[in-house]
């Protein structure tokens, strides 16, 4: 389990805005988490999965798609929270 970042934001379309953690590029792609992988939240719960990145190579934001069962209301809870990667 990989620290991925921190919540931004939602979008309007109720997706999660994450800051990926600073980290200097290597030149290898290896060390960005994959499309699709799970994010988990801090009680290692499966919140959803990594649909998109955007932003600089040194540090990149992510776009993750929440899981269904998850209320938008909680999902606001997790605004400023660190967040990890399967």
């Amino acid at each position: 389990m990989k620290r991925l970042g921190k919540v931004l934001h939602l979008s309007k379309q109720d997706d999660l805005i994450i800051r990926g953690e600073t980290k200097k590029f290597s030149g290898s792609m290896k060390e960005m988490p994959r499309i699709h992988s799970f994010v988990l939240d801090k009680s290692i719960k499966r919140i959803g999965k990594v649909t998109g990145v955007f932003g600089p190579v040194d540090w990149p934001y992510y776009i993750v798609k929440p899981n269904k069962g998850i209320a938008g209301s909680e999902l606001q809870k997790m605004v400023n929270e660190r967040v990890y990667v399967q």
